[in-house]
């Protein structure tokens, strides 16, 4: 992270979009902050009900957050409104778990024509790395991408 930028508040989602849409009454409406020029992170504290075993959140719920992020960082940190996740990876290091405040980051390694390449990190409150990921996100025309999307 680079400690010389002043940290944004990115706009707020609009729709129904789980992660981030304010509109959906079941998403968990993450807000995200631009740490620098291809960095971002949210906060989030897991509920309860996201229990995998014992008070360790469930290993889905990782895949889940970290994609959340890394499609952030193509949208808001390059402008690119027209991908899909082609691939992503997860590695998990320690339990994360419910009812723990954590932060969620989202960044971007590369930007070609047809690929984008990002990396998610889940971290404790102390700043200890719990899980990381890697995803390449497939660029699509405008066109291509609405048709799919609907």
């Amino acid at each position: 992270m680079d400690n010389n930028f002043h940290r944004d508040l990115l706009p707020e989602a609009s729709g129904r979009c789980f992660g981030c849409g304010p509109e959906n009454p079941s998403g968990i409406k993450l807000q995200f902050v631009k740490e620098g020029p291809l960095t971002l992170s949210a906060q989030f504290t897991p509920p309860e009900d996201w229990t995998g075993w014992g008070r360790i959140m469930h290993g889905g719920f990782h895949g889940l957050l970290l994609n959340e992020a890394m499609g952030w960082a193509s949208f808001a940190l390059i402008n690119e409104h027209s991908f899909v996740t082609k691939e992503m990876t997860l590695k998990y290091y320690q339990p994360v778990y419910v009812d723990k405040p954590i932060t969620i980051y989202g960044q971007v390694v590369q930007n070609t024509e047809r690929e984008i390449n990002v990396r998610g990190e889940i971290r404790d409150d102390q700043g200890t790395l719990l899980t990381e990921s890697t995803a390449i996100h497939l660029k699509l025309k405008p066109d291509i991408f609405h048709k799919n999307v609907g």
